[in-house]
Formats: structure tokens, C-alpha cells, sequence
């Protein structure tokens, strides 16, 4: 099994800044990464969409939009593009393809839509089972404990860590 790092923290609190640096940090070492991260759009200081840039490739794709007027109380704020979610699972899926070379996967970022068994999910779970390398994850504090059940990790499997949003630059 692989050795698991989960980055957490609130919205907007360094997650996908902390995944994208650690994947960048190794790359310089010579590590080979894989993996995807979750780039925001931002209009009028709002994430009106988010890419999908794949770690290996450098390739992106258009992954979630946010919904038109007002949120709905309990609906995801972001409508998910088939074809982003398809990229995604590529991208993972090459990641931890032996045949790659990689040496770690970066997911960011674990969501509702993936405690909900869709989304990026199974490549998830393709990862942490059966990837031999270091797993970055990226997921919100009140999804921690969920998903280190849904994915059977043992405290000694996981590193979780938590950005200092104050000490990196936006």
C-alpha cells in the first residue's frame, strides 16, 4: 500500500497551493509525478470555474463551473463537466501506471462528489490500493474522517498535514 499525505484545511486555506509546491519540489528532485490539481478561475473575486491540470502532462481541462444565481440550500455549488471528470480519471489513472515511471500521485482535491462514490472516486481508490509511491490528497477538514474510512487507512499509513495559509503567497 502506498504511504498516504493528506493535506486539509478550509476553503481558500493553501490545500492546492501546498499540493501543487510538493509536486513541483519533487519534480526539481527527480521524482516523476502524476496526479491532477484543481486550478480556480477567479471573476470579481469568486471562483466561477475550476481546470484540471494534469501533473504529468501539463494538459488541462475545463472540470466544474459554478452554478448560475443563487446556491440552492444542499446543492453543490459547481456543476461538473463529464468530459473534466474523464480527463481527471485519465490523468490519475497515468499517474499510477507502472509503465509511467511515477514515483508519486497528486489528487486534489477530495470532495462531496467523491464521498459520494462519483467523480474522481474510483481512480481514488485505484491509487491508494494499489500505487506503490507516495499518494498526495488534497480534502476539507469535515471530510477527513470520512475519507480515511471510506479508504480503510491506518493512522500509521497517513500523514495528515495542514498548510499555513498566512505563510504562503496568494
Amino acid at each position: 500500500m502506498a504511504r498516504v499525505t493528506i493535506i486539509t484545511g478550509p476553503r481558500d486555506s493553501g490545500k492546492t497551493r501546498a499540493a501543487a509546491a510538493a509536486a513541483e519540489q519533487m519534480q526539481r528532485n527527480g521524482t516523476l509525478v502524476g496526479g491532477v490539481i484543481a486550478e480556480a478561475e477567479l471573476a470579481g473575486g469568486i471562483k466561477v470555474r475550476y481546470f484540471l491540470r494534469d501533473v504529468l502532462t501539463g494538459a488541462k481541462a475545463l472540470y466544474a463551473v459554478r452554478r448560475p444565481g443563487p446556491i440552492p440550500p444542499g446543492a453543490m455549488a459547481y456543476l461538473f463537466v463529464d468530459e473534466g471528470l474523464e480527463f481527471g480519471r485519465a490523468a490519475v489513472r497515468r499517474g499510477i501506471d507502472a509503465g509511467t515511471g511515477t514515483a508519486a500521485v497528486v489528487i486534489d482535491e477530495i470532495g462531496p462528489l467523491e464521498m459520494a462514490g462519483a467523480g474522481l472516486w474510483e481512480t481514488v481508490r485505484e491509487a491508494v490500493t494499489g500505487f506503490p509511491g507516495r499518494i498526495i490528497l488534497t480534502v476539507r477538514p469535515a471530510l477527513l474522517d470520512t475519507l480515511r474510512e471510506k479508504l480503510e487507512l491506518a493512522p500509521a499509513e497517513v500523514d495528515v498535514i495542514q498548510p499555513d495559509a498566512d505563510a504562503s503567497p496568494r
